[in-house]
């Protein structure tokens, strides 16, 4: 046999391998071969919301919350409420005993009193030296001194009506009421001890004589990088997920808003602080819990959108691969935002149309394919 009759092995391999259709020719004769299939999955364009979100976390706090103090020292006579209890605005929550401010009080006021009295007749008496020292009968001595005594009288009253003042501010001060609806989270004393506001330390875990908090209403503190933050404006809408209660959370989230955006980085995080906040009418999110929060950068109501890996790029073009049949045809697209589940086609797709999400790359144009099961 002679060597033009013959193919070698080497090209007929390199024919096999480069031969997709399956032909070649040898002695005349057409050799077919089968088309490959290749393998793919696929999904429908989906219509629906498509959101663009950050994804920060942070420490739920409540929407206020205080330490309050007495405005004076003194022996605990009655603590009506307890740790836990809700409680209204102006509800009492400790008294002191007033025994020893209210001698006080009565002390003050006699001081008062008799300060009057004093002015009254230092006052009669600087209008007599007025008249006779116009007369000439009063030495200016004896003038002058009259006018200091009225001058003096006044301070005195003064003074007693500024110690009368602060007695009675310290009683009213020895009720300590609560300034807004809220539940008590702690209390620092018990009845007939002594409380004085100026041992509080806070290393003792309290910071006053009872702890309030409101949170009817929650906020989280989030840390935003650089990056982010010129994408987050106040009243920006966020979706507030706590996953100690993942089994009551409304659908979606709770819903929140964007309370606060700094306008200065910390110095060490470079990092700017962002309030989000949310209403909590049930109290179903406790204070202290940890919290996922979604920012909402954008958002799309009803638009089509596929998954990221759908999509592929060519020489600045972008384009799926569709599935017609057996085959897979290449179709340009359109893309919008990109949301967390894919990107927003705009232009080249209905939806319901069938797109290969997975095998699709370098997959060519009209490849004869088989969808995975």
């Amino acid at each position: 046999m002679s060597s033009t009759s013959t193919i070698p092995l080497a090209m007929m391999l390199f024919t096999i391998l480069y031969c997709p259709t399956g032909c070649f020719q040898s002695g005349g004769t057409n050799i077919e071969m089968d088309e490959i299939k290749a393998y793919v999955e696929v999904q429908p364009v989906q219509r629906g919301e498509l959101i663009r979100s950050l994804d920060l976390t942070g420490t739920v706090k409540a929407i206020r919350q205080v330490d309050l103090v007495t405005n004076m020292a003194g022996k605990v006579k009655s603590i009506p409420v307890k740790v836990g209890q809700q409680v209204g605005r102006g509800e009492l929550l400790v008294q002191l005993d007033t025994d020893m401010a209210q001698l006080q009080a009565q002390q003050a006021a006699a001081a008062v009193r008799l300060a009057e009295l004093s002015l009254a007749t230092a006052q009669r008496e600087f209008q007599r030296a007025s008249s006779l020292h116009e007369k000439g009968s009063m030495p200016d001595q004896a003038f002058e001194q009259a006018q200091a005594g009225v001058e003096m009288a006044q301070q005195q009253l003064a003074q007693g009506q500024a110690a009368l003042g602060l007695v009675r501010e310290q009683i009213r001060g020895s009720r300590l009421v609560a300034p807004f609806d809220g539940v008590v989270t702690y209390i620092a004393a018990e009845e007939n001890e002594y409380f004085n506001p100026m041992t509080i330390s806070p290393m003792a875990g309290f910071g006053g004589l009872v702890g309030l908090v409101d949170d009817s209403a929650i906020k989280i503190d989030l840390q935003v990088a650089d990056s982010d933050i010129t994408s987050i404006r106040q009243g920006m809408s966020a979706r507030i997920f706590v996953d100690a209660l993942a089994d009551r959370e409304p659908r979606g989230g709770l819903l929140g808003s964007v309370d606060y955006v700094g306008i200065a980085a910390d110095s060490m995080s470079r990092t700017f602080p962002v309030r989000v906040v949310a209403d909590n009418p049930d109290h179903a999110v406790l204070v202290g819990t940890h919290a996922r929060v979604d920012l909402v950068l954008e958002s799309r109501a009803a638009t089509l959108y596929l998954p990221e890996s759908a999509i592929r790029g060519e020489r600045g073009e972008r384009y799926v691969m569709v599935l017609d049949g057996e085959r897979a045809y290449k179709v340009e697209v359109t893309t919008g935002m990109r949301g967390g589940k894919g990107i927003e086609i705009t232009e080249g797709l209905t939806e319901g149309q069938m797109v290969i999400t997975r095998g699709n790359f370098g997959l060519p144009d009209g490849a004869l394919v088989e969808v995975s099961s």
